[in-house]
Protein backbone atom coordinates (compact mmCIF):
# COMPACT_ATOMS: atom_id res chain seq x y z
CA UNK A 1 0.00 0.00 0.00
CA UNK A 2 1.45 3.26 -0.99
CA UNK A 3 1.78 6.04 1.73
CA UNK A 4 -0.91 8.17 -0.40
CA UNK A 5 -3.26 5.41 0.07
CA UNK A 6 -2.63 4.75 3.90
CA UNK A 7 -3.30 8.61 4.17
CA UNK A 8 -6.86 8.02 2.38
CA UNK A 9 -7.56 4.84 4.30
CA UNK A 10 -6.67 6.92 7.85
CA UNK A 11 -8.37 9.41 6.76
CA UNK A 12 -11.70 7.94 5.25
CA UNK A 13 -11.68 5.37 9.01
CA UNK A 14 -11.75 8.74 10.66
CA UNK A 15 -14.63 10.05 8.65
CA UNK A 16 -16.61 7.25 8.63
CA UNK A 17 -16.48 6.31 4.62
CA UNK A 18 -14.72 7.67 1.88
CA UNK A 19 -18.40 9.10 0.51
CA UNK A 20 -18.19 10.84 3.71
CA UNK A 21 -13.93 11.98 3.33
CA UNK A 22 -15.17 13.24 -0.03
CA UNK A 23 -18.09 15.20 1.25
CA UNK A 24 -15.89 17.15 3.94
CA UNK A 25 -12.92 17.73 2.01
CA UNK A 26 -15.41 19.21 -0.58
CA UNK A 27 -15.17 16.95 -3.68
CA UNK A 28 -16.98 13.53 -4.82
CA UNK A 29 -15.86 10.41 -3.83
CA UNK A 30 -14.65 9.20 -7.49
CA UNK A 31 -11.84 11.43 -6.86
CA UNK A 32 -10.26 9.77 -4.05
CA UNK A 33 -10.70 6.66 -5.90
CA UNK A 34 -8.70 8.66 -8.56
CA UNK A 35 -6.20 9.09 -6.38
CA UNK A 36 -6.15 5.59 -4.47
CA UNK A 37 -5.43 3.75 -8.18
CA UNK A 38 -3.20 6.50 -9.15
CA UNK A 39 -4.98 7.64 -12.03
CA UNK A 40 -4.71 11.15 -10.89
CA UNK A 41 -2.28 12.87 -8.64
CA UNK A 42 -3.28 14.07 -5.53
CA UNK A 43 -2.02 18.10 -4.84
CA UNK A 44 0.13 19.53 -1.86
CA UNK A 45 -3.15 21.06 -0.70
CA UNK A 46 -5.08 18.08 -0.86
CA UNK A 47 -2.57 16.11 0.68
CA UNK A 48 -2.68 18.01 3.54
CA UNK A 49 -6.01 18.41 3.93
CA UNK A 50 -6.69 14.41 4.05
CA UNK A 51 -3.29 14.54 6.96
CA UNK A 52 -5.13 17.15 8.88
CA UNK A 53 -8.57 14.43 8.71
CA UNK A 54 -6.12 11.99 9.29
CA UNK A 55 -4.32 13.39 12.43
CA UNK A 56 -1.03 13.47 10.42
CA UNK A 57 0.85 16.16 10.30
CA UNK A 58 -0.32 18.25 7.10
CA UNK A 59 3.22 19.89 6.45
CA UNK A 60 5.23 17.08 6.44
CA UNK A 61 2.07 15.27 3.50
CA UNK A 62 2.04 18.36 1.74
CA UNK A 63 5.84 18.45 1.45
CA UNK A 64 6.25 14.28 0.61
CA UNK A 65 3.46 15.02 -2.52
CA UNK A 66 5.78 18.06 -3.60
CA UNK A 67 8.32 15.72 -3.42
CA UNK A 68 6.69 12.76 -5.65
CA UNK A 69 6.01 15.13 -8.50
CA UNK A 70 9.63 16.04 -8.89
CA UNK A 71 11.32 15.64 -12.08
CA UNK A 72 14.40 14.50 -11.47
CA UNK A 73 15.95 14.58 -15.04
CA UNK A 74 16.59 18.24 -14.38
CA UNK A 75 19.00 19.97 -11.99
CA UNK A 76 16.71 22.41 -10.52
CA UNK A 77 14.51 19.42 -9.78
CA UNK A 78 17.63 17.61 -8.35
CA UNK A 79 18.06 20.21 -6.39
CA UNK A 80 14.80 20.74 -4.77
CA UNK A 81 14.76 17.32 -4.04
CA UNK A 82 17.92 17.77 -1.71
CA UNK A 83 16.08 20.77 -0.31
CA UNK A 84 12.88 19.60 0.17
CA UNK A 85 14.25 16.22 1.67
CA UNK A 86 16.42 17.89 4.45
CA UNK A 87 13.60 20.09 5.23
CA UNK A 88 11.55 16.78 6.04
CA UNK A 89 14.25 15.42 8.58
CA UNK A 90 14.36 19.09 9.90
CA UNK A 91 10.47 18.31 10.71
CA UNK A 92 10.71 15.07 11.98
CA UNK A 93 13.66 16.03 14.10
CA UNK A 94 11.51 19.05 15.65
CA UNK A 95 8.52 16.38 16.29
CA UNK A 96 10.64 14.48 18.31
CA UNK A 97 11.53 17.06 20.70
Amino acid sequence: MTQLNSLIEKAASIAGSEYKLAQLLGMQQPTIAAWKSGKRPCSAPDRAALASVAGEDAAVAAVEAVLEGINLETPKGQRAKVALEAALKRMEKLRSL
